[in-house]
Parts: C-alpha cells; structure tokens; sequence
C-alpha cells in the first residue's frame, strides 16, 4: 500500500514541475538576497577577524599623542597614570623619497623603532627581512614595496629637514597602525606616492635634534578602563593633554578617531548597512511573489483540497503539503545563493586586501550568518504563503467541492466610463477584466513597480558616484598640485612657486589642527583657510566665501549638532593654543571627506599673526610637470607635494572596485527580477484565463485577437506601474543614500530623467521578451481541456 504521505509528495513533484518556470524565476530572487547577505556578512567577518587578530597580536594602541618636542623622563609620569597598562614613545616625521625611475613625488611617514629594546606597542609584522641594526638601514611599509616591486638591500634616498640619506632597506613590513596606508591630507591609497618607513630611533633623533625627546606618545590602557564607560578612557586623555601641554602637545586621540582604524570601521559599516538593507528588499520581493503564485494555485485547486479532505488527510497535512512549494523554491535559492557568495565572497575579500593589508585576510565563513539566511528566508517564504494556505484547509470539504459562484458584478461608475468613452471591443474587455478583479490587477501592478524601482535604484548609484566625483575635482577643487610646506611662511613664499616650470598660477593656503567642540560633542579636523576670492577652491552650495566665521560640512555640523549661526568651540592644537568661540555662518554639502574652512585673513587674525600660509595650490601645465618636480624636489622649504588627478585616478578606481562592482550586480540582478516579475504575472493572468480564452477561440476570435485580450491587459498593467516603480526607486535610493552616508563619502541624491527613462525601457524590454516566451505557450492551448476545467 502506497503511504499517503508518498502520494501527497508526488502530487506536488509533479505540479512544480509543471510550474517549474515561474518557481525558478522566485528562486532566484530568493538566491539573491541570499547571496547579498552572505557575501556582506562574510566579507564583515573576514576583515573583523583579520582586524581584531593583527590588533591583539602586534598589541595596536589605544590612545596617542602627538606633540612638538618632549624629553624621554615623563614616560615615567605616564606609565603611572591610572589606567595606563603601557606607554612607548617614538619619533614621527615627514620626509620625501626619491626612487631611480620614478620622477612623480614621494611622501613619506618615518617612524622610529627602539634602540635597545623590543618595540612594546603597534609591532611591525615581517613579511621578509629584519629590523634595522644601524642607522642607515631601513624597514618599508608592504604596500609601498610592491607598488616599485622593491626587494631587500635596494636603496632608496630619503630627504629630511633638506638633507638626503641614503637608505638600504632590510625589511618589508606591515603595521596595525597603517592598515589602510594614506597621505595625512588623502582619502584613498597611492602607494606608489606615500609609504611607511621605520628607522632606528637614534637615525632619527640625530637628523631631527631630538636625542633624549620624543615627540609622539602611544598608551595602552588597561582592560578594566578599556571596557569601562567613555569617562575613564576620557580622564587618562585628560591627563595626558594637560601632561604634554607645554610641550607642544596637539591633544591626545583614541584608536576610534585614529585614522586607519576610521577608515577600516567606515568600510564594516557600509558593509553591515548593506548586508541589512539589500537582503530585505530582495527576500520582501520573493515573499510578495510567493503569495501571488500561493494564491492562484490555491484559487485553482479548491476542490482539490477538498477531495483530499475528504479523504481524510488532515488540515495539517494537507498545510505542509501546500507549504512544500515555497520550500523547495526557498531550498533552491538557498542553494545557489550560497554556490554563488561563496565565489562573490572570495572576490570581495581578495580586492578588500588590495586596499587593507592584514597579517592574513581569507575568506571567513560566518555560520551564525548562514543559519541567519536559512531562517530569514524560509520565514519568507512562509510569510507569503501561509495565509492563503490556512484560508483554503479551513473550507469545508462540501463547500469546496461546489462549483465557484458566479462572480457578482455590477454597474460601476468606472464601467459606465468605459463604455461612453468609445473604446473598442478588444479594450473594453481588457479595462472590465481589470476593473472586476481590483485585488489581482493591484498586486499584479505592485510587483512589476517594485521591480521596476529596484531597476532604477540599480542604475542611480552609477550616475550619482559620477557626479559625486566630477563636483569634488571638477568643480570644488581646481588646482592641479598640492604644496605643502616644512613651517608656516609668509606670502612672499609664492613668488619663487609661481616662477617654476609650468606654473601658471598659484594660491596660497593654510591648514592648521583642530579640535571643535560643542557641548559633549567633540571632533578632531583641521582648518583650511583660503582667500574669500579664490579661484582654485570653490565651496559647495556656498555662493561666496564669508570674510568672516567658520564653515563646516553639513555632516560634520549635524554631528556635532551646530546650526548656521550657532557658535562653536574652536581649540587650535597646533604650534600656538588657543581657544576661540567662531560663529558657524554657512555649511557646505561637499561630497567627499569632512572639513572645516575659513577665510585666510580671519584665521590669521585669530592666531594673531600675519600673513603666513603653510601650503599652496598650483595650476600648471602637465607637458612640464617633470621639470616641475624636479624643481619642487630641490627646494628645502618644501615638505611634501600631490598631484589632485592623480588622487582623483585612484579614487575613481577606488569606486569602481567596489561600490560601482556591487552596484552593477545589483543592477544585473535587479533586471533579472524585472523579468521574472513580468514573466510570473503573463504566465499567472494566462493560467487564471485559459477556459476564457479558448472559449473566445471556438467563438470565432483569432489567434491575434486573443493575444491582443492577454499581452493588451499586460501592457496595460506595465504602463500603470512605471511611475509607481520610479516612485519605488526614489524611495529606495534617498533610503540607501541615507544609510551609506560616512565621513568617507557622501553619495549625492541626484535623479536625472535619463533614470527614469533607463528605469521605463529596463521594465518594457522585460514585458517585450515574457511576451515572446507566452506567445508560444498560447498557440498550443489545449481547447478542449480548457473548456473542462473550472
């Protein structure tokens, strides 16, 4: 005897079979949003892990210091501050490397490493070599090695205080510090033009005049005021700005306002955002077609369940019978979502360690996070299902049986309008048909608009990362070169630039450390003052500059919760503290990075001095940028230069690698969905209309008159939902901009009409190609068996 349980299971073999076209187009939304969260949270997990595992090891600071010159006695004092684990002091300067071959310009970061004993805090990692042992040997920082293909004992020339030295390089090394290895004034990565280089301490403090004194502090803290509440780590940070104030000290910073660990922590938040935001609205998507194919099916086998009922299968039974559909299609998405995210995942982790560089970043498979998808999508799938399951095993078996009522239909003011608007035979069943079946025709409108909106929420990022990066370096900043120089100078300090090879025009700049408060709200930046004419730098949304008062970023002004006309805290830690009360009298939208700006002239004026500037911007001419360099490598008053296209080159790459890569596969996948959202309603509306349309055949109607009746209400349908699925993308790209919006970055919210014409054309072509594949479904309707059917 054949269990029953065996003939339930045929029975819906047998019909996802039949309907294997429409389940496999909801099991690939299914596999997307799968595989966004795997690869999100693997990726997450792979650069927490590899983080937390470099930062434990190699013992990474959580508190430093930067100050102008203090002697070695108060490591003493620090080391027996409360709360204070473990203090090390160093030496830190900038310098400029030459390299034989490479004429571009080299920004360095020297670090000094201990003498005598081993380093305690931020340890090197080598990947080959040793420490130095001599003052003119070197350890280079991994990225910068590889980007000059440099190899042990190569030498390099490094210029300090308008002194070269030459270099032997025996080691290649990686830090915790500088996981995310940038300039001081950068937001992305040129390892071909700033690296890392550790030198014995003595190398340094005889080229510095710094024997016996430091002038960079770092401090582990002990774990008990590591875990405790923000107010501890903030009274040893109190301590230490009133130990090294004298001294020169610009303020003491934790780990989370360090720059690399920033970088890194912004990266694990767009990560967490999307691996939240993507995973939702695909997984919302598959649960919403699930209920529209739950319910036709349902529709159509009343009696059916019924035969079975009375049979005596129990309701239960028969709810898991009906629930196996959306389980097999949610076991398929699971399975190519996971074949999938592990091959994306890989990719993603490998190009996250061309920008980070770990001791070891592998592919870290988050289980809590795949036990996370198979519940969050089988909840899907029994979100969209069961409802319409339970409705149908609660009818009794004697009123299931019965044939369907007649529909009740009546005279309504929209069929009135239908018919005294002279619409011809073909339409005014296609606009009836709608209007009697309001529930149908809506879901059916809502499904297409949602993919619709997905299609252009795709395609937004594209223009709005395009027009993020023409504002930043087309319009906002126009200079080509940036200078920066040894010490403040004065203006007359422009004259020899502006008389260089290719120059043609020139303007200064000053850039001093900050800290602005208000309130408990504090962050750590620096002013950039210009003249209020200048031509070079443009603020955005600012129509001029003010002579006058401080202008912030609307993101850093919105977190230290400042409105224009509110004044704010100014604390310059630079080589003159003071501290002032600036009215904040604008906010620029600038896309890129967070700031502060003011006028030249009221910057010095504050600082009481005069006309000095510490940097300047060049506007030259690229066929003589070689002899420029060259020039700019022989003046001792220059610390350091970056060429801005050159930084916007690697920006853009930047963005290609990831946020445009993600972006293109969810703009692949969101047509694909498109498809599938049109394909599932034609196959629906030609399922639930089959007896309807034979009988028009055998009435007489021809093939094209009948295709008209289907593929007219479709088109229809798509016509109606167009504007509701841009209205959908709007919402998910102003949703999606919120959400990502960091101190990196800021993606403007901008929507053209090529988007919402790209958005209309994505969802017609989807309609046009499920046309094609019904034309032949409908040709070889089965008229007889359509008219037997219920």
């Amino acid at each position: 005897m054949v269990s029953p349980h065996v003939t339930l299971l045929a029975k819906l073999l047998r019909e996802v079979w039949h309907a294997r076209a429409q389940l496999f187009a909801i099991a690939i939304v299914v596999s997307v949003g799968v595989m966004v969260l795997l690869i999100m949270t693997t990726a997450r997990q792979s650069l927490v892990s590899a983080q937390q595992t470099f930062y434990d090891e190699h013992r990474f600071a959580d508190v430093f210091v930067e100050l102008t010159r203090a002697p070695q006695s108060l490591l003493t004092t620090v080391q027996e501050l409360p709360g204070v684990a473990m203090a090390e002091t160093r030496i830190r300067s900038a310098a400029r490397i030459e390299l034989d071959g490479f004429a571009d310009p080299i920004q360095a970061q020297l670090v000094s490493l201990p003498e005598q004993q081993t380093q305690l805090l931020n340890t090197l990692h080598l990947r080959s070599g040793s420490l130095p042992t001599n003052s003119r040997q070197v350890v280079v920082s991994e990225p910068f090695a590889q980007a000059h293909q440099l190899q042990l004992y190569d030498a390099i020339t490094a210029i300090l205080n308008g002194r070269r030295t030459e270099l032997e390089i025996v080691g290649i090394a990686i830090s915790p510090e500088f996981i995310y290895q940038i300039g001081p004034a950068d937001i992305m990565p040129d390892y071909q033009r700033y690296g890392v280089f550790w030198l014995r301490e003595d190398a340094l403090a005889a080229a510095l005049d710094m024997d016996g004194a430091f002038n960079s502090l770092l401090v582990k803290l002990e774990a008990q005021a590591n875990r405790a509440h923000h107010t501890d780590k903030g009274t040893v940070q109190l301590r230490l700005d009133q130990l090294f104030e004298r001294y020169g000290g610009r303020g003491s910073y934790t780990r989370e306002e360090q720059i690399s660990h920033r970088f890194l922590s912004e990266e694990l938040k767009q990560l967490r955002t999307n691996s939240i935001f993507l995973p939702i609205v695909f997984l919302g998507t598959s649960a919403f077609l699930f209920n529209i194919f739950m319910q036709r099916q349902i529709h159509t086998q009343q009696q059916i369940i019924a035969i079975i009922k009375a049979f005596g299968y129990r309701p239960m039974v028969i709810f898991l019978h009906y629930l196996g559909y959306s389980s097999l299609v949610v076991l398929l998405g699971l399975v190519l979502g996971v074949i999938l995210s592990r091959w994306l995942a890989a990719t993603m982790v490998e190009l996250y360690g061309t920008y980070f560089s770990f001791i070891e970043l592998g592919v870290k498979l988050n289980w809590r996070s795949f036990a996370i998808a198979v519940v969050v999508t089988f909840a899907a799938g029994f979100i969209g299902t069961w409802r319409a399951i339970y409705q149908a095993v609660q009818v009794p078996p004697a009123q299931a049986m019965r044939p369907p009522s007649p529909a009740n239909f009546q005279q309504s003011r929209i069929n009135h309008f239908i018919a005294v608007m002279g619409f011809g035979q073909t339409w005014r069943i296609i606009l009836r048909n709608l209007v009697r079946h309001p529930l149908r025709s809506t879901l059916s409108v809502l499904g297409i608009a949602l993919a619709g909106g997905l299609l252009l929420f795709g395609s937004y990022q594209f223009q709005a990362i395009s027009t993020m990066l023409d504002r930043n370096y087309r319009v906002e900043q126009q200079m080509d070169v940036i200078v920066h120089f040894t010490q403040v100078t004065d203006a007359h300090g422009l004259t020899s630039l502006a008389a260089l090879p290719g120059v043609n025009y020139v303007e200064g700049m000053r850039s001093v450390p900050v800290r602005l408060h208000n309130g408990r709200q504090l962050y750590s930046t620096s002013i950039t003052a210009f003249d209020a004419a200048s031509q070079l730098r443009q603020l955005a949304s600012v129509r001029s500059m003010p002579t006058t008062g401080l202008i912030l970023t609307d993101h850093l002004a919105d977190y230290l919760q400042l409105e224009t006309g509110s004044n704010v805290t100014v604390e310059f830690i630079g080589e003159r503290r003071l501290t002032r009360s600036v009215p904040l009298v604008a906010t620029t939208n600038e896309s890129i990075g967070v700031g502060a700006y003011m006028a030249l002239g009221e910057l010095n004026h504050i600082l009481l001095e005069s006309s000095v500037l510490s940097g300047a911007w060049l506007l030259i001419d690229d066929s003589h940028k070689e002899a420029l360099y060259a020039e700019l490598n022989k003046m001792p008053q220059v610390a350091g230069y970056s060429h801005i296209r050159e930084a916007e080159t690697k920006l853009r790459s930047y963005m290609d690698d990831t946020v445009l890569t993600a972006m293109s596969i969810i703009f692949v996948l969101a047509g694909s969905l498109t498809f599938a959202m049109v394909y599932n309603n034609a196959r629906i509306a030609l399922a639930e209309r089959e007896r309807e349309l034979a009988t028009l055949r055998v009435l007489g109607y021809s093939y094209g008159e009948v295709a008209r009746l289907l593929f007219g209400e479709l088109l229809l349908l798509v016509l109606i939902a167009i504007p509701l699925g841009w209205l959908c993308g709007f919402i998910f790209a102003a949703g999606m901009t919120e959400l990502m919006s960091s101190e990196l970055f800021r993606i403007p919210f901008v929507i053209s009409r090529q988007l919402f014409g790209l958005s209309a054309f994505g969802v017609l072509t989807a309609a046009l190609i499920a046309v094609i594949f019904m034309l032949r479904r409908l040709k070889h309707i089965d008229l007889v068996a359509a008219l037997k059917s219920e």
